[in-house]
């Protein structure tokens, strides 16, 4: 794997009141606005949530998409491309400006006529994390899939309160600790390199104040490269009740990527209450002189392996959905056209 160093750009783009610490680690603080019980958007129109029945089923020939894309660019592979320009990305600013409810049917005044205005319940999640890392230990960071990923479970409290959740490649545990503030348990895990789990267990301890209060949040090693029958007997009995996974931004090597289907497809077979996966990432875009466009790689390299995994024996197995992004904007970063959403079940 390379040597060279990245950098999410989130910590360009927002003021996260970042401070380093003394064993070079940073700690930046999330600030998020919880949601309300019938979330409505500017002018009174109603903000649904994105159920998975209103979703846009992926297909994925051997060679091609075949489904729903949000590039904008055309193709001339002889892939079909299926932009999403009628799928409207609530706004932080336009739906949460300032933490403010600003609907119409929200609008009150007092006795005197004076507007009155509804402050937002807010929270902050304090994580320490890297701001550069290499490629390899890109986990110590955090990327803009992971604040899709949380406001989707924000969005969605009835979907995810009290069951029981496992997180692949967790990085540094945000999109976990948001699922602590409704689940009832949460398995949070990813390899054990450059401290990884321990910075982890460090996060979740740092805001242990925001989980439900009867919550089990169990940090543990779980390794893409390790197959399911491979797993300690003590990992199994920890996944046997899991209701949901959830993974952000482990999309970006090929290697790795191909290690992720093998353990989702392991864990459907194996998980016998499992509903659903729910992986979120960014696509990443380069030009390419094979195709004369650009294309984003990775993205499409998880659908090819997903469809050969999934068709080997000539039946599909599991369907896979893209969920629309139609859900507003808890978290603070700019929700950008390539993040998707998509879902896993049978």
């Amino acid at each position: 794997m390379a040597t060279f160093e990245v950098c999410s750009e989130l910590y360009a783009e927002t003021d996260f009141s970042t401070t380093d610490t003394t064993n070079g680690n940073s700690i930046s603080k999330f600030t998020f606005i919880y949601p309300k019980e019938n979330e409505k958007c500017k002018g009174g129109k109603q903000i649904v949530c994105s159920v998975e029945e209103e979703g846009i089923k992926l297909n994925f020939n051997g060679s091609g998409l075949n489904g729903a894309d949000n590039h904008s660019n055309s193709h001339s592979n002889g892939t079909q491309r299926i932009t999403l320009n009628d799928i409207k990305n609530a706004s932080f600013d336009d739906c949460l400006a300032d933490g403010n409810s600003v609907s119409k049917d929200s609008i009150e005044t007092d006795k005197d006529g004076d507007l009155i205005v509804e402050r937002r319940k807010k929270g902050v999640i304090e994580i320490e994390h890297l701001k550069s890392t290499k490629l390899d230990l890109v986990g110590l960071q955090i990327w803009r899939g992971a604040l899709l990923l949380a406001d989707y479970i924000l969005h969605n409290e009835k979907k995810f309160k009290n069951r029981k959740i496992l997180e692949l490649g967790s990085g540094v545990g945000l999109t976990s600790i948001v699922s602590s503030l409704y689940a009832r348990e949460v398995v949070c895990t990813d390899i054990n390199v450059g401290g990884l789990l321990e910075l982890i267990q460090a996060n979740i301890t740092r805001n242990s104040n925001l989980k439900n209060p009867s919550c089990n949040v169990v940090v543990t090693e779980l390794d893409f490269k390790v197959q399911y029958a491979k797993y300690s007997d003590e990992l199994k009995a920890q996944l046997q009740d899991v209701e949901y996974v959830i993974a952000a931004d482990v999309i970006y090597d090929d290697d790795i990527t191909e290690a992720f289907v093998v353990t989702l497809e392991n864990l459907l077979l194996e998980l016998p209450k499992l509903k659903g996966v729910y992986i979120a990432l960014e696509k990443r875009y380069v030009f390419t002189v094979e195709d004369m466009d650009s294309v984003a790689p990775s993205y499409e390299h998880f659908l090819r392996v997903f469809y050969r995994r999934n068709n080997r024996f000539g039946i599909t197995r599991w369907k896979l959905m893209q969920i629309p992004l139609n859900f507003p904007r808890y978290f603070e970063y700019e929700k950008i056209k390539d993040l998707v959403l998509l879902k896993i079940s049978n």
